[in-house]
């Protein structure tokens, strides 16, 4: 019976005892064919080798997938991709082009690479004036110009109004013909002829 006893003793000290990972003990069979344990050396028990392992401790509570519910969070628009633009030229009109005319209409036509991203904005300038009306378009027809030298230049910014990339400036005349006649000024401007001599009158004799 105290070898029974002794037994679950050392079981439970086993249990207890998490850290060790292996326990020797001895065991043989009494006269009446009963099998006993000890954990001391026993004349002619057998040496027997109780090998045990314990879970490693928890710091914290347990939670269940975090990495599975943090990778399940659908993305925001906040975490998309800075859209970084390589190109932006005025293409039309052309560098130095001439209209002729106050009612001449001159269509301006920009390319960017990649295309205006959403949340940014195309801004054309007429002469370091912002032209309202040409926002976020591709395209614009400017009419009413006065006579002279014009400059384009267009804009993208970003939601913060921060400048992402500009275009090279581009450049071209509008001139208003003239109301002079074309005879009265030039090369066609004839000098008038000399008055003929007048016949001198006669002396007298």
């Amino acid at each position: 019976m105290n070898t029974r006893v002794l037994l679950l003793g050392c079981l439970l000290a086993l249990s207890v005892q998490a850290q060790e990972s292996r326990r020797d003990m001895w065991t043989w069979k009494d006269a009446n064919g009963v099998t006993q344990f000890s954990d001391r050396p026993v004349p002619g028990a057998r040496k027997i080798t109780i090998h045990s392992s314990s879970p490693a401790p928890v710091s914290g509570p347990v939670t269940s997938a975090p990495a599975a519910a943090a990778s399940s969070v659908p993305a925001t628009s906040s975490a998309a991709a800075v859209v970084s633009y390589q190109s932006l030229e005025i293409w039309a009109p052309e560098s130095g082009e001439t209209f002729f005319g106050a009612d001449a209409t001159v269509n301006v036509r920009m390319r960017s690479e990649p295309r205006l991203a959403a949340g940014d904005r195309l801004l054309l300038y007429l002469d370091g004036k912002l032209m309202e009306d040409a926002t976020n378009s591709y395209e614009h027809a400017l009419s009413n110009l006065e006579r002279g030298v014009h400059s384009l230049a267009a804009v993208i910014l970003d939601d913060k109004g921060n400048e992402k990339i500009r275009s090279e400036p581009r450049v071209f005349h509008v001139k208003l013909p003239t109301t002079i006649e074309p005879r009265a000024v030039g090369p066609a401007l004839r000098p008038q002829p000399p008055p003929a001599p007048q016949p001198r009158p006669n002396s007298p004799k």
